[in-house]
């Protein structure tokens, strides 16, 4: 009799424990999560970081210790935001920011007024500023820079340019205070392909996230309308970071994520051994904004689709919800 009541009290713990984790994958927001688009997570002294597309004055900032439970905001430019628009170039459009620590310095990539945009802070929090107004590329707009440092030091940019009606994917090589691209080395690496999930709504390939896993190059990246419920995430693997790259065969890798729609423009964060991708949804199935944003572990798998000696980028079904603290 005790062994079938130990059983039945198993079967509702694990009851009560899948409906609680039905209840948050849903897709729709929670009434306390945290809700960024384009979200980017910098660990730093035991802190992380999230910075995020949310306020039309600038870049704002949170933080926490276990990628769970989050401050308010907590950057140090005017209305508490890391970056105001006061300090830098550009009026609107602040969009898709990534941070690094760089020496004694924090260097700030980002959209502003369709121009791909650096700024400068001595803390994660801010104020990130500009010395000089101005954007990487005055004369051509673009968006989602995101900057790559390789092992012997040197930086690249991969951002989007606008061409042949779309969004496509470029990279070069920066000068080494990462104030200036080096155009004349540029090169095309990922424009959405015709008849693939690449271009279920627009020819749209955007948010470019690079990083280096044994000796080989991960071009991460999202395609389709941020507003189609098809937005997604594959990769592609070179053995140069300027590529060329090859794409996974089996993309995308988040898609429709759990019950989520509008899965992508993410980010990776390396903690310690571990790695994770932090991600924007819709709000729900019947709404866009404001998006919310998730964590998921993500694992390296050796995988022959992704070339010789490379690996698939396998992520977690078990996701993180960040929550504001109240």
């Amino acid at each position: 009799m005790k062994k079938i009541f130990l059983l039945l009290f198993a079967v509702v713990l694990c009851s009560v424990a899948v409906a609680d984790n039905e209840n948050e994958n849903t897709g729709r927001a929670l009434p306390d999560q945290l809700m960024l688009a384009d979200p980017f997570i910098l660990e730093h002294d035991g802190w992380y970081y999230i910075y995020g597309t949310e306020d039309a004055d600038g870049i704002v900032v949170y933080r926490s210790r276990d990628l769970k439970k989050w401050s308010s905001r907590c950057g140090k430019a005017k209305k508490a935001l890391a970056m105001h628009k006061d300090d830098v170039w550009g009026e609107r459009f602040f969009w898709a920011p990534e941070v690094y620590k760089r020496g004694d310095k924090f260097i700030m990539t980002y959209s502003s007024d369709v121009h791909i945009c650096c700024a400068e802070s001595d803390s994660p929090c801010g104020p990130f500023v500009q010395k000089e107004q101005r954007p990487y590329l005055p004369d051509e707009e673009g968006i989602d820079a995101s900057l790559f440092f390789d092992d012997d030091g040197k930086a690249y940019i991969f951002w989007v340019r606008f061409m042949r009606g779309g969004n496509i994917i470029w990279v070069a090589e920066m000068t080494p205070d990462l104030m200036n691209v080096k155009i004349e080395t540029a090169r095309e690496l990922i424009d959405a392909r015709e008849g693939t999930w690449e271009r279920k709504m627009g020819r749209i390939a955007e948010g470019p996230l690079t990083f280096k896993y044994k000796g080989k190059y991960y071009l991460t990246f999202s395609c389709n309308d941020y507003r189609s419920k098809e937005y997604a995430v594959g990769f592609a693997v070179a053995d140069n970071p300027m590529g060329p790259y090859k794409r996974y065969e089996k993309n995308p890798v988040l898609h429709r994520h759990c019950g989520y729609v509008g899965t992508g423009h993410h980010a990776i964060l390396r903690a310690g051994r571990k790695y994770f991708m932090v991600y924007h949804a819709h709000n729900s199935h019947e709404k866009i904004a404001p998006r919310q944003t998730l964590i998921a572990l993500i694992r390296m798998r050796r995988d022959r689709d992704a070339g010789k000696g490379a690996y698939r980028i396998e992520v977690s079904e078990k996701i993180i919800i960040p929550r504001i603290e109240q």
